[in-house]
């Protein structure tokens, strides 16, 4: 694991930041470049500006789009009455139509808007634009809904197709706006918004030289020079303008500025690297732990296999011929796969939490009888380790909600840890208690216990304490802890571990009460 993190470090420093460090010098010795370069930078910016605008105008367009879907699902009330209502909401929408995929017109509103020569013309258009149409299905089946303007043969009004959802039917829609009034009556109070007395933004109809629309009415807008087509209107341009200074005049000050922003942007891009490190440290360990994972599962798979094997096989031969030792040998069997049991049980639980399905069913339920009906999973195994096992109940606990089941899965997770890392003396308590809004149960070890350094990190999935060589002596999936923390926080609840080396640990499962 060290070695790909000298190779990752190694990647990190020649890709980002020795490219930061050159990029920085290079920069700080060109703070001081020509007007010419400024004058580029600026012409992006105010690109940047015009882009901001059609992708308002996108989005005011976009969201008609699924008021008409909605009033169109609307179920109890009339259609028509429900999209004349929402098309009215933009004054410049004269009207909407909506074809079936048979290109068959259902619905126009108004009814004033589509005659038979206009229709024949749309008709024709949507014939036309079949593959456009197809694309903004699929859009629309992908999550996202594409909004597309196509041109209008016979005038100014502008046509614009998307497709919407209703009642199990894909339906194409044909909204048909008014450029100049969407420009200069739905777009103008973002423009007056962007612009803030410092630009001067204009609309333009293709070839014209001047303006229909200015942000500012005394502006001479013919010397715009930077101008944009608008996305949803085929044949419209706008320009963008600096109001009152000069290019010249955003030098003064540039250099400060400059080192400035570029000492941030390292900061980040510094910093960048560091997350990026830091997150690809913790695949590589994640890595390591899937992978010892799959060595310690394949390791506790094989071993009972293999002794379920040899007995069956010995009974299969018939060598045995006593009965006591015949009823040892089932009893081994079924002991091995009770564990081999719990071992795919376990990965099947976590498998289930990792995929957030796993379900919980609560109902009121009493803590000591949990704790009763768990140690009868765990019983045999305890006697036969030769562990000693006390059970002390608390009396009168207040029942509490929780899905028996999983509190069960999660108390025989913990006892069957303490039995793993009870390596001298094998007892085991297991008691009940009640605090002030809260019932626990606490199990209590006399084992090897846990450093503080790691407990905190016993509770994350596939980790596995490694001091004095306990990953190769006590074999584990490292998901049992995991799987009690996912159960605990199901019901609100909490898990704390008290442990020193070498003194044992308890770990208390704590359930509201209320």
């Amino acid at each position: 694991m060290n070695s790909s993190l000298r190779k990752v470090s190694f990647l990190i420093i020649t890709i980002i930041v020795l490219p930061v460090v050159v990029f920085s010098l290079f920069e700080i010795g060109n703070l001081r470049q020509n007007e010419k370069i400024i004058q580029d930078i600026y012409r992006n910016q105010l690109n940047a500006i015009l882009y901001s605008i059609n992708q308002y105008s996108d989005d005011v367009i976009s969201s008609l789009a699924v008021r008409i879907e909605n009033s169109s699902s609307e179920i109890n009330s009339p259609a028509k009455t429900d999209l004349s209502a929402t098309i009215k909401e933009l004054p410049s929408v004269k009207g909407l139509l909506q074809f079936d995929n048979k290109q068959k017109l259902i619905s126009s509103v108004p009814e004033s808007c589509c005659d038979t020569i206009v229709l024949r013309e749309i008709t024709r258009m949507i014939e036309q634009n079949k593959k456009i149409i197809t694309q903004l299905k699929t859009y629309l089946q992908g999550g996202y809904r594409k909004i597309q303007p196509v041109v209008n043969p016979s005038g100014n009004l502008q046509w614009i197709i998307f497709i919407t959802h209703v009642r199990n039917k894909e339906l194409t829609n044909l909204l048909i706006i008014d450029p100049v009034k969407f420009i200069s009556q739905v777009l103008d109070p973002k423009i007056q918004e962007i612009a803030k007395g410092k630009f001067d933004i204009a609309a333009y109809r293709a070839g014209d030289e001047l303006p229909f629309y200015t942000s500012n009415k005394k502006f001479k807008a013919a010397k715009i020079d930077e101008r944009e087509a608008f996305w949803l209107l085929i044949n419209y341009r706008m320009g963008i303008g600096l109001k009152e200074i000069t290019i010249a005049d955003l030098t003064s000050g540039r250099l400060k500025r400059n080192l400035i922003i570029v000492g941030i942007m390292d900061l980040i891009l510094l910093f960048g690297a560091w997350l990026i490190f830091r997150n690809i440290r913790k695949q590589v360990e994640l890595s390591q732990l899937k992978s010892d994972f799959v060595s310690n599962v394949s390791h506790e798979i094989r071993t009972p296999l293999s002794l379920i094997t040899i007995y069956i096989e010995t009974l299969e031969m018939g060598r045995v011929r006593d009965e006591k030792k015949v009823k040892e040998y089932y009893s081994v069997i079924l002991n091995e796969t009770s564990r081999l049991s719990g071992i795919v049980n376990r990965i099947l639980s976590f498998s289930q939490i990792e995929s957030k399905k796993r379900k919980y069913s609560f109902a009121q339920s009493d803590l000591n009888e949990i704790v009763e009906n768990a140690s009868m999973s765990y019983g045999y195994t305890l006697e036969n380790r030769g562990f000693k096992y006390i059970f002390q109940p608390e009396q009168n606990l207040l029942p509490f909600k929780a899905d028996k089941e999983a509190v069960t899965d999660a108390i025989v997770n913990i006892v069957d840890n303490a039995m793993k890392y009870s390596i001298e003396i094998k007892e085991i308590i297991v008691r009940t208690g009640k605090s002030e809004k809260h019932v626990f149960v606490e199990v209590e070890d006399k084992g090897i216990g846990i450093s503080e350094k790691h407990q905190k990190y016993i509770f994350d999935k596939f980790y596995r304490v490694t001091e004095m060589n306990l990953a190769n002596k006590v074999k584990g999936s490292g998901l049992g802890l995991a799987i009690v923390k996912h159960i605990l926080d199901a019901h609100d609840g909490r898990i704390t571990v008290k442990s020193k080396p070498g003194q044992g640990s308890i770990f208390r499962l704590s359930f509201p009460v209320n």
